[in-house]
């Protein structure tokens, strides 16, 4: 299903709002690493000698060893190194490697706590530079329709899956989309201070101000539904009992139990256990850090709608580097094949870009059409 109005590729201009008379978005500050916690990993083509391990004879055996398996694998023929010291003979062999691709994976010269230094795999999950915001504007609109209850229930479950155990960030909590929201206040403050508008400006000003009062009212009045218990039995019972009247209804189902699906068979996977921005190895200023492209956010149809994407897309070309899902296969053992397992991956942002397309048919002006 098309979701063009939320999720958009990045790097390339959004056309500013016509009553911005031409005012442009300020350059974004650089942002500070988020909250990561998977630095279990740590990795290296420096100097064999530079890594922090005290028995470098073990290091050398367990390093040959896994580049042992690595080449039966991929029946990949490695340097000579007879004749070669400790550690000249390690540098010859990552030389080779560097720039190397098997099954699309990059090798590695990895660390953890259990091994000084061995290979392995890195492959990336491509996102295809997409920002995955998710609208919560029509999960405020079924509240307030007593005909709509059975849709917000579900939706509430779906919500709540998300934002606690998928761990998607919320514009309505302390997340990159609230200071988005009010680094975009200030500068719809600014415009209107400027004092060049005629009256039809004035007014969608006074729409756009309006817009940000409810979308903090209403994300403040949502977040604790989103915080209740997530009960998979009640999420089972609302999807046997959801009633379609419509197309739309049907595919909001039909999404929802595929996130069900999704739920039960990794109950406890977020998406931060994918990431691991440590294994980049370029040296950039700025980074688009996973909660950066995927959130809840409020609407892709209201009045800020533009402004918002242009400001998300100017910091974004700043970026020379985007966290993005990673699978790690290890070679301290033989491997029988590539794995690098995206399963969990493919089936979460696939039904992303889906229960964003529905909650766009969905999210309606005022909400008229519920």
């Amino acid at each position: 299903m098309a979701t063009a109005p939320a999720i958009r590729r990045v790097y390339q201009k959004v056309r500013p709002l016509a009553r911005c008379k031409g005012s442009t978005a300020k350059p974004a500050k650089k942002r500070a690493k988020g909250t990561h916690r998977n630095g279990f990993l740590t990795h290296s083509f420096r100097p064999f000698l530079s890594l922090p391990f005290a028995n470098h004879g073990q290091g050398e055996k367990e390093f040959f060893q896994s580049l042992g398996n690595l080449c039966k694998l991929y029946q990949w023929q490695a340097p000579d190194t007879t004749g070669l010291p400790f550690p000249q003979n390690i540098s010859a062999v990552l030389e080779k490697l560097s720039g190397q691709r098997f099954d699309g994976a990059v090798p590695m010269l990895l660390q953890d706590k259990g091994s000084p230094a061995r290979l392995a795999t890195v492959k990336t999950y491509n996102t295809n530079y997409c920002l995955y915001y998710i609208p919560v504007r029509p999960l405020w609109q079924m509240k307030n329709v007593p005909s709509k209850q059975q849709h917000f229930e579900l939706a509430c479950s779906v919500f709540a899956y998300l934002y606690q155990v998928i761990g998607i960030p919320y514009y309505g909590d302390q997340s990159y989309m609230s200071r988005t929201y009010d680094s975009l206040e200030n500068w719809i403050s600014e415009i209107a201070e400027e004092g060049n508008e005629d009256d039809g400006d004035v007014t969608y000003r006074k729409r756009q101000f309006d817009e940000l009062e409810t979308l903090r009212e209403a994300g403040a009045v949502l977040l604790p539904e989103l915080k209740k218990c997530l009960d998979i039995a009640q999420w089972e019972k609302q999807v046997r009992e959801f009633t379609s009247t419509d197309t739309q209804c049907g595919e909001l189902r039909a999404v929802a139990d595929e996130l069900l699906k999704l739920a039960k068979d990794y109950p406890a996977r977020a998406i931060r256990h994918s990431m691991h921005y440590e294994l980049n190895e370029e040296e950039v200023d700025y980074q688009i850090y996973w909660e950066n492209y995927i959130s809840f956010y409020w609407s892709g149809k209201d009045t800020l709608e533009t402004m918002l994407y242009e400001m998300v897309n100017n910091e974004f070309q700043e970026a020379g580097y985007q966290e993005e899902p990673i699978a790690v296969q290890w070679f301290d053992t033989p491997q029988d094949k590539p794995c690098h397992n995206f399963e969990f991956e493919t089936r979460l942002f696939s039904l992303l870009d889906e229960l964003t397309g529905i909650l766009n048919d969905l999210d309606y002006e005022n909400g008229e059409a519920l």
